[in-house]
């Protein structure tokens, strides 16, 4: 019973809206984490790329081609800790999963910014 004195005026009406919520929230971490997948593919193909180029260019893009594989380099480390299966630290917990979305949420945005500015460099080495 309930506050109310009513049955079904507890909490316990509460608990499935929070494994809905918890659902959707799991979800999307899934999602980020498959996003931070997809992102470290397109990082070791960009690092090749500008390795290879690396040894085919004329000095003065050299530097530029060293800076653009710097920033990549620097956004592996994001993408990295965006991959780790952190969910099963607190399985099922609602407040360690808003946590989560956040941080992989940040961490992905960081590596964006990492990997556009190592796109810059690219450009001017091109």
């Amino acid at each position: 019973m309930g506050a109310t004195g009513q049955i079904g005026d507890s909490n316990h009406d509460a608990i499935p809206r929070l494994g809905k919520r918890t659902k959707r929230l799991e979800k999307r971490i899934k999602e980020l984490g498959e996003k931070s997948s997809q992102t470290l593919l397109f990082l070791s193909f960009a690092l090749v790329v500008a390795a290879t180029l690396k040894d085919k260019s004329a000095s003065s893009q050299q530097s530029a081609l060293r800076l653009a594989m710097w920033w990549w380099s620097w956004a592996l480390f994001p993408i990295l800790v965006g991959i780790l299966p952190l969910k099963e630290i607190r399985e099922g917990n609602y407040c360690w999963y808003c946590f989560l979305r956040w941080l992989k949420s940040a961490l992905l945005w960081i590596a964006v910014v990492f990997i556009a500015c190592g796109a810059y460099r690219l450009t001017q080495a091109i």
